[in-house]
């Protein structure tokens, strides 16, 4: 088949199209950024610009309809926010092109941690305690019984960087009298308890309503350090995690994939729900190593309308994102205890890395690519910014 995948620029389409390509499709890619990774992988058949889904929505819809009329795909996998653009003109979508993902409305309530957080403590799905903004600007002697520190999240988004911590009630007050945090409105945030644990991440993959593949994982390193996305993690199973993630997606009759975020407290062991993504998630590399190959399973379903289920999948495997690995060394190594162990499992794992989300020695121009336009940022921006600024609300 052809397929086009969206979102060249990250290791997650990447890790798509080497998924593909390995089961004998043709696979092309596309992204709003020039020389985005994916496009000098040997494994893709070609490449072009779409405008920007962020700012230019009608013109992306209408170009991605064009090309999939111009290349014959088969079949369209978006993998990133652009997923959403994509759900929301899925009828327009549906006419030309074979798909497997959820619908717009359901993207949304998952996407937003407060409409997800009354679902999951209905269905009886532990979450930590939230509250939102107004609720705490219309009550301000409230602020001194909290039980601090707490966590300022993005309704929508943000993943590491826009969480931020807040360790007393004179902090959260000073906050809420400026109203913004990181140059953003405070009522785009939530505040929410801080579950002292362990992350693990489960992922599934649903063909309406039925789970059809999952693993779970265990976050060893991230990047941001200490709140952002997996750089090192090793798959695992957490049985009670598991059934809680099936009975929400379950709930919601899903259809295609969705990945999200547990603590695993310390003191019980009880998972808390924290994040959800409605959409293939930055270690789909791991998932993929583990026995279950998500892109195959949504290629397959948006074929055939269903695929055969995969009960199992493998534990102890260890991935790694080598560029995120590398971002966030300095910034573990200064929080470390045991200075020498780390940099000796950093570099000599005892655990065996079965691969690298971004870098292959048979495909290495990707990674060079990536690397360019990481100090590209950091020299333009003076940091390293994301493409997507997340300007905007998806509603």
């Amino acid at each position: 088949m052809n397929i086009l995948v969206t979102n060249a620029k990250n290791r997650i389409a990447y890790n798509v199209i080497q998924s593909l390509t390995a089961k004998g499709h043709q696979v092309y890619c596309a992204d709003f950024i020039p020389r985005s990774m994916s496009n000098y992988s040997r494994y893709t058949k070609g490449h072009f610009l779409y405008p920007s889904p962020f700012s230019k929505q009608d013109e992306f819809v209408e170009c991605l309809l064009l090309k999939i009329e111009q290349l014959k795909i088969d079949v369209l996998i978006p993998v990133f926010e652009e997923l959403f653009l994509v759900a929301k003109y899925k009828e327009r979508f549906a006419d030309k092109v074979k798909l497997a993902i959820p619908d717009y409305e359901q993207i949304l309530i998952a996407h937003n941690k407060d409409q997800w957080e009354p679902i999951a403590t209905q269905l009886g799905i532990p979450v930590p305690e939230t509250y939102p903004v107004s609720a705490l600007q219309a009550n301000p002697p409230f602020l001194d019984i909290l039980n601090y520190p707490l966590l300022l999240k993005p309704k929508q988004g943000g993943g590491g960087w826009g969480i931020g911590e807040v360790d007393s009630a004179d902090e959260l007050s000073s906050l809420i009298k400026a109203g913004n945090y990181q140059r953003n409105d405070l009522d785009r945030y939530i505040v929410q308890q801080k579950i002292q644990g362990e992350t693990i991440c489960v992922a599934m993959v649903f063909s309406h309503g039925k789970l059809r593949g999952k693993t779970t994982y265990r976050q060893i390193r991230e990047y941001p350090p200490f709140s952002g996305q997996a750089t090192c993690r090793v798959s695992i199973s957490n049985k009670m995690a598991e059934d809680y993630l099936e009975k929400l997606l379950e709930h919601f009759g899903w259809h295609g994939v969705c990945q999200v975020d547990f603590v695993v407290e310390a003191q019980t062991g009880i998972p808390y729900l924290i994040d959800i993504n409605p959409r293939f998630w930055g270690s789909l590399a791991q998932g993929i190593a583990s026995g279950v190959d998500f892109p195959h399973l949504v290629s397959e379903i948006a074929t055939h309308g269903d695929v055969q289920r995969v009960d199992s999948f493998k534990e102890g495997v260890q991935t790694r994102w080598l560029g995120g690995e590398l971002r966030g060394f300095y910034q573990h190594l200064t929080k470390a205890d045991k200075k020498r162990a780390f940099i000796r499992d950093f570099f000599w794992p005892v655990t065996h890395t079965e691969c690298f989300d971004d870098f292959s020695l048979a495909d290495p121009l990707p990674f060079v690519a990536w690397c360019r336009d990481s100090v590209c940022r950091l020299i333009k921006f003076r940091g390293n910014v994301p493409h997507e600024s997340l300007e905007g609300i998806w509603q």
